[in-house]
């Protein structure tokens, strides 16, 4: 979908990201974190100065308009 709305999707957070949407986690799969690997790496890069929004899911979809 974000793709379709002109978002260039990769699966790698880095400098360049810009938004990353997130999902509800299933602490099976974060190994016990509350967050994924990505949205502490997203974090890490906001708390340097790199602007990255971070949404969640349901938020993407309304803008998206699905």
């Amino acid at each position: 979908m974000a793709a379709e709305v002109g978002c260039k999707v990769v699966d790698s957070v880095s400098k360049k990201t810009t938004i990353l949407v997130v999902g509800d986690q299933d602490l099976r799969l974060t190994k016990g974190q509350e967050k994924s690997t990505k949205h502490r790496k997203a974090d890490l890069l906001i708390e340097e100065g790199t602007p990255i929004r971070i949404i969640r899911e349901s938020d993407f979809m309304m803008m998206v308009d699905h």
